[in-house]
């Protein structure tokens, strides 16, 4: 932590620093806009990127972080003599691991996919606070997550709107007075549509997200609900609550983020804007309460808010992401990583939209279920998953 002293003032400003995995994604840029607007309340240790080393640049010679990590080997001699006097250049699987190990107030994980889990499992030994945005890391390994967070007394701030409106909501009410928790959906940009149209729909419709803008991936499994399970876990994990108290409502505003149900039949619910800034800066200051973003003001008196119920017949996946979480052991590590690489045939025009659908289902049908204790055990399943996947896509394909 560092500290910021004004000699014409009478107080200290303490300087948080904050180590960026996955710099270039939406989360990365979403974190720096934060602290670029409250450059006295931060300080950018480090930035990571996998292999955009234009952008990266562009980010060091703002920021003039200490580290600056690449992924890619190959990549990382582009930036050889590009970056800011005084920056230390790391890359390779032994520079993520150095960076990963960084002493650091806040780690923002944005790193899209089961890649974040080694650098997440280090930072928790060594950052006191981990900002986690990457779904997969509790999805694939939700149990050895949290039997690490316990080892390493580290804390999870969710950044993910939905997890971190319960995060923010169980201020108001205690564990053992809980009766469920609601996740809301906006139902993507195909809740409309036929059964029929949805099997046939275009990436262009696929990617244009009513309320969101995201990254690629994360865009279609919302377009699939795949998401919202995966929403599931994270919640089941991150809280400890059963599945059979975790439920789903359609809310195509997206204004309300999720909602807490308590004993007494009281239901809490938070609100705003569907804006990543919110959690992401809500996760930045943690547990204090600054940099006033763009509220409703009196705005919200037009506001209209609907709710729906999930029709599961018409987005199955989600159905077979909640069934996946609770068997438990290689079943969601498989799922996600079936998804994963059908979604990227997709959105490489590889595959229809509706294989996608085709795939998990065929994994999830032959997948027997096995237990998982470490990372290994975890990368080995996930790499049969996309080594089926890919041979089944290929198969049904053409």
């Amino acid at each position: 932590m560092w500290f910021f002293y004004n000699h014409y003032a009478t107080f200290l400003i303490i300087m948080k620093k904050v180590l960026i995995f996955g710099s270039s994604g939406s989360i990365g840029r979403s974190t720096l806009e934060i602290i670029r607007k409250d450059r006295r309340s931060f300080r950018v240790l480090g930035l990571m990127v996998n292999k955009n080393v234009k952008k990266l640049i562009g980010q060091a010679k703002e920021f003039i972080p200490k580290y600056v990590c690449i992924v890619d080997k190959a990549q990382a001699k582009k930036a050889m003599g590009y970056l800011p006097r005084g920056v230390k250049l790391l890359y390779g699987k032994k520079g993520v691991e150095e960076f990963s190990s960084l002493r650091a107030d806040v780690s923002v994980m944005g790193i899209v996919g089961i890649s974040s889990l080694r650098p997440l499992l280090t930072a928790m030994k060594h950052s006191k606070e981990i900002a986690l945005a990457s779904k997969e890391a509790l999805v694939t390994a939700g149990e050895l997550i949290m039997r690490k967070l316990k080892l390493y007394r580290a804390k999870i701030i969710p950044v993910d709107s939905e997890i971190n409106a319960l995060f923010q909501l169980f201020s108001c009410i205690r564990r053992d007075q809980l009766k469920k928790i609601y996740l809301t959906a906006s139902g993507g940009p195909l809740f409309d549509y036929s059964t029929a149209e949805i099997r046939k729909a275009s990436k262009e419709i696929v990617l244009s997200h009513p309320t969101w803008r995201m990254g690629k991936r994360i865009t279609v499994d919302s377009a699939t609900l795949v998401n919202k399970g995966f929403e599931v876990i994270e919640s089941h994990h991150l809280f400890g609550i059963d599945y059979k108290n975790i439920d789903i409502v359609i809310h195509r505003e997206s204004y309300i983020h999720a909602m807490i149900e308590s004993k007494d039949n009281m239901l809490f619910s938070l609100m705003y804007e569907p804006s990543m800034m919110m959690p992401i800066s809500f996760s930045l200051y943690y547990p204090k309460r600054s940099f006033p973003l763009k509220g409703f003001g009196t705005s919200f008196i037009s506001l209209k808010l609907s709710f729906d119920k999930v029709n599961y017949a018409k987005f199955p996946l989600l159905k077979i992401v909640i069934e996946a979480a609770k068997k438990g052991g290689n079943f969601p590590i498989v799922i996600n990583a079936a998804d994963e690489v059908a979604v990227e045939y997709f959105l490489k025009g590889r595959a229809k939209f509706y294989d996608i659908q085709r795939a998990v289902k065929y994994m999830f049908s032959k997948t027997k279920k096995a237990a998982v204790w470490d990372l290994n055990s975890i990368y080995f399943w996930d790499n049969w998953a996309r080594i089926k996947t890919e041979e089944f896509l290929d198969k049904i394909c053409g």
